[in-house]
Protein backbone atom coordinates (compact mmCIF):
# COMPACT_ATOMS: atom_id res chain seq x y z
CA UNK A 1 0.00 0.00 0.00
CA UNK A 2 1.47 3.78 -0.87
CA UNK A 3 -0.04 6.36 1.39
CA UNK A 4 0.13 10.19 0.16
CA UNK A 5 -0.03 12.18 3.17
CA UNK A 6 -0.78 15.49 4.08
CA UNK A 7 -3.42 15.74 1.14
CA UNK A 8 -5.08 19.07 2.51
CA UNK A 9 -1.31 20.69 2.04
CA UNK A 10 -1.53 20.05 -2.20
CA UNK A 11 0.45 23.38 -3.08
CA UNK A 12 3.41 21.60 -1.29
CA UNK A 13 3.50 18.27 -3.12
CA UNK A 14 6.60 16.85 -3.68
CA UNK A 15 4.75 14.20 -5.73
CA UNK A 16 2.24 14.58 -7.83
CA UNK A 17 -0.96 12.15 -7.13
CA UNK A 18 -0.80 11.21 -10.87
CA UNK A 19 2.25 9.94 -10.47
CA UNK A 20 1.68 8.35 -7.12
CA UNK A 21 -0.52 6.99 -9.09
CA UNK A 22 1.39 5.46 -11.81
CA UNK A 23 3.71 4.11 -9.21
CA UNK A 24 1.85 2.29 -7.41
CA UNK A 25 -0.15 0.81 -10.58
CA UNK A 26 3.51 -0.75 -11.71
CA UNK A 27 4.06 -1.74 -8.28
CA UNK A 28 1.07 -4.04 -7.61
CA UNK A 29 0.73 -1.42 -5.16
CA UNK A 30 -2.81 0.62 -3.49
CA UNK A 31 -3.06 3.61 -3.50
CA UNK A 32 -4.81 6.52 -0.98
CA UNK A 33 -4.33 10.33 0.18
CA UNK A 34 -4.80 10.85 3.46
CA UNK A 35 -4.74 14.33 5.91
CA UNK A 36 -4.60 14.01 9.40
CA UNK A 37 -5.43 17.61 9.84
CA UNK A 38 -8.88 16.51 8.29
CA UNK A 39 -9.10 12.97 9.11
CA UNK A 40 -9.55 12.22 4.69
CA UNK A 41 -9.30 8.25 4.46
CA UNK A 42 -7.17 7.84 7.70
CA UNK A 43 -9.60 5.56 8.85
CA UNK A 44 -9.83 3.66 5.29
CA UNK A 45 -6.53 3.07 5.17
CA UNK A 46 -6.15 1.91 8.69
CA UNK A 47 -9.28 -0.13 7.77
CA UNK A 48 -7.53 -1.70 4.55
CA UNK A 49 -4.25 -2.51 6.26
CA UNK A 50 -5.95 -4.74 8.66
CA UNK A 51 -8.21 -6.02 6.40
CA UNK A 52 -5.67 -6.59 3.79
CA UNK A 53 -7.02 -5.20 0.52
CA UNK A 54 -5.48 -4.73 -2.30
CA UNK A 55 -7.49 -1.70 -3.69
CA UNK A 56 -8.23 1.81 -2.28
CA UNK A 57 -11.53 3.56 -3.42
Amino acid sequence: MLVGNKSDLRHLRAVPTDEARAFSEKNTLSFIETSALDSTNVEEAFKNILTGRKSCS
